[in-house]
């Protein structure tokens, strides 16, 4: 069987910019280590979708600059924060799309 396992750098790049990136909602087991190489590898232009919702991951995309839109029912941080400040703030400031699909 071919080995699919692969680097954190060989993984995000294969994300493109203007890629849909899909993530699930929660605080739990969000890919951190592959949002923050996105960030290092600077794309850009990425759709952002969140099933259920979404939390921290999505935030944390949105406040490093490398969102354009971010379709999803919710962003929030749970007992932290009602709404995820990153996002509440580059919406309100018209630097990104948001779609609401609830």
């Amino acid at each position: 069987m071919k080995d699919k396992r692969s680097t954190l750098a060989a993984a995000a790049a294969r994300v493109r910019d203007g890629d849909q990136v899909v993530m699930g909602a929660g605080m739990e087991r969000s890919p951190m280590a592959l949002l923050r190489e996105l960030v290092r590898q600077r794309r850009q232009g990425l759709r952002l979708a969140g099933v259920v919702g979404g939390a921290l991951n999505l935030d944390f995309l949105v406040g490093a600059g490398v969102a354009a839109s971010v379709d999803t029912c919710s962003v929030t941080l749970g007992r932290f924060a009602r709404t995820g400040p990153n996002f509440q703030r580059h919406v309100q400031e018209g630097r990104i799309r948001a779609l609401d699909n609830t």
